[in-house]
């Protein structure tokens, strides 16, 4: 044993001076736990070849590689002054990197930020000022996009007083920025009350695009919309200035009524955050559409759906979904192969959004929770490394895009979830819920009394059958047009 020791001493050295702790510490690590106080000596000299490499990657502007290093060589319980300075530089670095987050006017990050910082137990007295600076600005971007300006803006006020003035700027911009926000949303939900009252249903679609542009949780706009849904279904109009039929953007077209000569807009969407510019409220005028097709029988719970030259999609339409191991005939809706309990989570849709609710191990941006609301671009971890971002591309739909962001998959090769309330948009240009770049317009799927259906303003084919505008979309089915094809069909035992 004596030989193989010196020998194995004889190697890490070798290693060390190559750069390689990590192979010296697997070598070590047995004669350690035996006891060897010879392989324990050398113990420093790996922590020191750590910390070494650690320094380099943060030369090279990779703290994440540093850290790791780092934890790697505090876990060999070698203490020394050099490493307790390493891990100092590494903290004001992240104390630095929240407050430019905060500066930048992205307080996400710092709560992102701070969650990693804490699990390598990282500690110094401005992260509780920063992260709380941090969590009160996204409840006022809460109040913000609920349509309450006057709430977030006295919260950004108080706010700011509690931060040092190098920081200030940061909270100045969001305030511009937010007046700016809610004069365009004061108009916009002035002109949408009076469509509404007097029962112009095509421009209550257009104003309420303009207000949940703005305010895309505004409760009133948002019910409002959906009231036009069900009462004017989307129908292609003529443009105004060919008299062809519309190729706009947006899920119901609309005619522009402004100046003579003035060009039609595409869709009727604003820039969000704000530019500072007027919003365009020029009268749209409101075309008479057909009554809606009988939509197929039947809804299905879940349904794949296949779009040529794009990619394929997991579609589930129950308002409560569930998450977990893929076992087999399973009870969940999205079956994971990752390391996740049986019935892991399950996120809800209601009419104020999406809940995660779980028993088990889930982070929302790097925070644990049992029971959270979502909100677009939020990061959510199952279990110790699944991860998918929450989407929500379309301002006045509540359905959701899950993109799976971690390389873990689920049985069948998707490239995503879609999560359907009301419908689906599939298109060329944002926002949709699924890009289809060769698309000539907006696709629609909806829910029908009994069943799904499909709109688009064109001919199209439902296997090889023509259609124009809108039919009842069967499960499975395939369908085509000169611009686009994809297919739909049911999971079965696959999934």
């Amino acid at each position: 044993m004596f030989v193989t020791l010196w020998l194995t001493v004889r190697q890490v050295r070798q290693a060390l001076r190559r750069g390689d702790p990590e192979t010296t510490q697997r070598l070590l690590t047995p004669f350690v736990q035996t006891g060897y106080k010879k392989a324990a000596a050398v113990l420093p000299e790996v922590a020191r070849g750590y910390r070494l490499r650690g320094e380099k990657h943060l030369r090279h502007d990779d703290p994440e590689a540093a850290w790791k290093d780092l934890l790697a060589a505090e876990s060999l319980n070698t203490p020394s002054p050099e490493l307790t300075q390493f891990r100092t530089t590494l903290v004001k670095l992240g104390v630095a990197e929240c407050r430019a987050a905060l500066l930048a006017g992205h307080p996400l990050r710092v709560i992102e930020a701070h969650a990693r910082l804490r699990q390598r137990s990282a500690f110094h007295p401005d992260f509780a000022l920063l992260e709380d600076a941090a969590k009160d600005w996204l409840r006022a971007m809460e109040a913000a996009d609920r349509g309450d300006f006057s709430a977030a803006a006295a919260l950004i006020d108080r706010t700011k007083g509690s931060v040092p003035p190098a920081l200030h700027d940061g909270f100045d911009d969001y305030l511009t920025a937010l007046a700016a926000r809610q004069e365009r949303f004061r108009e916009a939900t002035v002109k949408l009350h009076e469509a509404a009252a007097a029962g112009r249903w095509a421009d209550v679609l257009w104003y309420g695009d303009l207000v949940t542009a703005v305010a895309p949780h505004h409760r009133d706009a948002r019910s409002l919309i959906a009231r036009a849904w069900e009462v004017l279904p989307a129908a292609p109009l003529a443009d105004t200035r060919t008299g062809a039929p519309s190729k706009a953007s947006g899920v119901v077209e609309l005619a522009w009524a402004g100046r003579k000569g003035e060009p039609a807009p595409d869709a009727p969407t604003v820039t969000y955050p704000p530019d500072g510019g007027k919003l365009p409220l020029a009268k749209p005028v409101s075309r008479v559409v057909p009554a809606l097709e009988t939509a197929a029988p039947g809804l299905p719970k879940r349904f794949l759906l296949w779009i040529d030259g794009v990619g394929g999609y997991l579609v589930c339409l129950n308002p409560r979904v569930g998450f977990g191991q893929a076992t087999g005939g399973g009870p969940v809706d999205v079956p994971l192969f990752a390391d996740v309990s049986r019935m892991h989570a399950e996120l809800t849709r209601d009419g104020e959004g999406y809940v995660l609710e779980s028993g088990r191990e889930v982070l929302v941006n790097g925070e644990p929770g049992k029971r959270t609301p979502l909100a677009a671009g939020d990061r959510v971890t199952l279990g110790g490394t699944c991860q998918f971002v929450f989407h929500q591309p379309v301002p006045i739909s509540p359905s959701a895009r899950l993109e799976l962001v971690s390389g873990h998959r689920l049985p069948l090769a998707v490239d995503g979830v879609l999560l359907m309330a009301e419908n689906l948009i599939l298109g060329p240009t944002a926002p949709v819920h699924v890009a289809m770049p060769d698309a000539a317009a907006n696709v629609v799927l909806y829910r029908g009394k009994d069943g799904l259906g499909i709109r688009f303003a064109g001919p199209f084919k439902i296997d090889n059958q023509p259609h124009q505008n809108r039919a009842a979309l069967p499960v499975p089915a395939c369908v085509t047009s000169d611009s686009f094809s994809f297919s739909v069909e049911p999971v079965g035992v696959r999934m």
